[in-house]
C-alpha cells in the first residue's frame, strides 16, 4: 500500500514538473508579444519626411516633397513610393517578441553593433519628420532563422538604447541605391529595328540596317573593298542598343548643359519611331542623353503572307502587329528621358563607341578571340 502511494506521489511530481518545464520554454523572457517596437509610427506616417539608410560605407536618402518621394542624391529622380510605404508599415508593424542582450561585446553576435563598427554588417535606417526630427531609429541585425509556422524574426537595437531584441514581421530594408528607382529607361525590340547609326568625331560613320522586321540580321553598309564583318553577334549587340535598356546610374540633363558629345548614335524604327543618343563624358563618367522624333512619311512594314518563298522552309510568318501611335510614343519617351543622363551598363557603352575599325576584317581573315564583342 505504502509503494502505490509513493509511486503515485512520485508520478505527480514528475507530472507537475513536466507541465512547468513546458510552460517555461514556451513562454518568452519577457512578455512582451503583444508590444510594438514603435508603438506611435503607424499614426505618425504621414508626418515622415525623411529616411536615411545606412550600411557600411553606403549611405542614402530619400526625401518627401509635394510631387513625391525623391533621391537627392540623384538630382532628387523619383524613387519607388511603393517601396517606401512597405518599408514604413513594416517598421510600424514590428513586434517585440524577446528581450536577448544589453551587453555591448554581444552585439556583433546579433548583428546589431554600431554601423560604423569594424566588420559590422549592421544596416541602419533613419525614419524622420519635418526639421529632422526622429520618428523611429532602428538598428537592423541578422534575421532569425525561421522555425516551423513561426513569422519572420530579426534581431535588431533601437539606437540610443542598449537593449537588443528579437522582434517578429517582415523587414525587407533595401540598402542598395537602384534598389529604389526605376532603372528602366526604354524598351524597342530588335525586330523593330530597320537602321542604326554611330557616329565618333573624325571617325567613319558605322550603318546597320536591314530590309525588313522578319530579318534577323543587320547588314553592315558601305563596307570597304576586300573586308566583312568580324563578327556577326557584334554587329547583333549593336542593333540591339534599345532592347530592355536599363540605366547603372542617373543624373540631371543639367550636368551636362554647354558640352559637346563624345559620340552620337541614331537609331530608326520600321514604323518612324527615330532615337537619338548622344554621350558625354562627366568626370570619368559616360552618361547618355536621349531624345525621341517621328520620321513622316513612313508605311509600318507588314508581315509577309504565310505562302511567302522568301521565308526559311518551317518559318511562320508573325501575326501582324497593331499599328503604333509613334506621335504619342514620341511624346511619352520625351517626357520621361529630356530630363535626365543615364550611364548605360558596360556592355551597351560597348556596342555604341563600335568604330568601323571594330567590325571589320579582310575577307577570308579568322577574327582573333582577343576581341571584344
Amino acid at each position: 500500500m505504502k509503494r502505490r502511494a509513493l509511486l503515485l506521489v512520485s508520478l505527480t511530481l514528475v507530472l507537475a514538473y513536466a507541465a512547468h518545464y513546458v510552460a517555461k520554454t514556451r513562454a518568452p523572457a519577457q512578455d512582451v508579444t503583444s508590444s510594438l517596437l514603435y508603438p506611435d509610427l503607424l499614426a505618425q506616417l504621414n508626418d515622415v519626411q525623411k529616411i536615411d539608410i545606412t550600411q557600411g560605407q553606403e549611405h542614402l536618402t530619400l526625401q518627401r516633397l509635394d510631387a513625391g518621394w525623391v533621391m537627392p542624391s540623384r538630382d532628387n529622380f523619383v524613387v519607388n513610393t511603393g517601396a517606401v510605404k512597405e518599408l514604413l508599415v513594416q517598421l510600424a508593424s514590428l513586434k517585440m517578441r524577446e528581450a536577448k542582450t544589453a551587453t555591448p561585446a554581444l552585439y556583433a553576435t546579433l548583428g546589431v553593433d554600431a554601423p560604423d563598427a569594424p566588420k559590422a554588417t549592421t544596416r541602419e535606417v533613419v525614419v524622420s519628420a519635418k526639421g529632422d526630427a526622429p520618428l523611429a531609429d532602428l538598428l537592423i541585425g541578422k534575421a532569425r532563422k525561421a522555425q516551423r509556422v513561426d513569422a519572420p524574426a530579426h534581431y535588431v537595437r533601437r539606437q540610443g538604447e542598449p537593449t537588443a531584441w528579437l522582434v517578429e514581421g517582415e523587414l525587407l530594408l533595401k540598402a542598395k541605391r537602384n534598389e529604389w528607382l526605376d532603372t528602366s529607361v526604354l524598351d524597342i525590340p530588335v525586330e523593330r529595328v530597320r537602321k542604326v547609326s554611330l557616329q565618333q568625331p573624325g571617325k567613319t560613320p558605322v550603318v546597320l540596317a536591314k530590309a525588313s522586321p522578319q530579318e534577323q540580321l543587320f547588314t553592315l553598309q558601305k563596307m570597304p573593298k576586300g573586308s566583312e564583318p568580324r563578327s556577326v553577334a557584334m554587329l547583333s549587340s549593336i542593333g540591339g542598343l534599345l532592347l530592355d535598356l536599363r540605366f547603372d546610374d542617373v543624373a540631371a540633363a543639367s550636368k551636362v548643359a554647354g558640352l559637346s558629345p563624345q559620340s552620337s548614335a541614331e537609331i530608326t524604327t520600321f514604323d518612324g519611331l527615330v532615337a537619338t543618343l548622344k554621350r558625354y563624358v562627366v568626370n570619368g563618367q559616360s552618361l547618355i542623353a536621349f531624345s525621341f522624333a517621328q520620321q513622316t512619311g513612313v508605311t509600318p512594314a507588314t508581315p509577309p503572307p504565310a505562302n511567302d518563298k522568301n521565308l526559311p522552309p518551317g518559318s511562320v510568318p508573325p501575326a501582324p502587329a497593331p499599328v503604333a501611335d509613334v506621335a504619342a510614343e514620341v511624346a511619352l519617351l520625351n517626357a520621361r528621358t529630356q530630363h535626365w543622363v543615364y550611364q548605360l551598363p558596360d556592355y551597351k557603352g560597348r556596342a555604341l563607341d563600335k568604330t568601323l575599325e571594330d567590325l571589320i576584317k579582310p575577307k577570308g581573315l579568322q577574327p582573333t578571340t582577343s576581341m571584344p564583342e
